[in-house]
């Protein structure tokens, strides 16, 4: 017999899918400011994987197993790294010039290093949608 609350199981999965992938594009193309606010979508720099596993430890994505992780660069990044200050130490970071900035618990991270480059990096499971790191220490 077929279970009457399967479909909306599936229905959930697949709106929390929506909600993360929207959340990722608002974070990645909405979070500029300037003097001079104007609501439009800029093009970002933006590197993504898809795979199973760990971060640290990746394999193919499988049913049930599809995470993505984004790395989003330059002016985006910067834009972003403005927006979500203040720096926060990250036991990751050795060099001292390099800039952390980072929310829920580190799993949207943003630096700024040495050079003076830009990078932020965050990740969704694709299965439940939550949030989850993009990066590895």
């Amino acid at each position: 017999m077929l279970n009457p609350d399967s479909g909306n199981e599936a229905a959930r999965k697949r709106d929390a899918k929506k909600r993360a992938l929207l959340l990722a594009g608002l974070l990645i193309c909405g979070a500029a400011a300037g003097a001079e606010w104007l609501n439009e979508y800029r093009a970002a720099r933006v590197l993504y994987s898809i795979y199973g596993g760990h971060l640290g430890d990746t394999i193919a994505p499988a049913r049930g197993d599809r995470k993505i992780a984004f790395e989003v660069s330059g002016k985006a990044a910067r834009d972003i790294f403005d927006a979500i200050g203040p720096d926060r130490r990250d036991a990751c970071i050795t060099d001292a010039a390099t800039r952390s900035r980072y929310l829920d618990d580190g799993r949207f991270a943003c630096l700024r290093n040495r050079e003076g480059q830009y990078f932020c990096h965050f990740g969704f499971d694709l299965t439940s949608g939550k949030s989850m790191g993009g990066a590895v220490c």
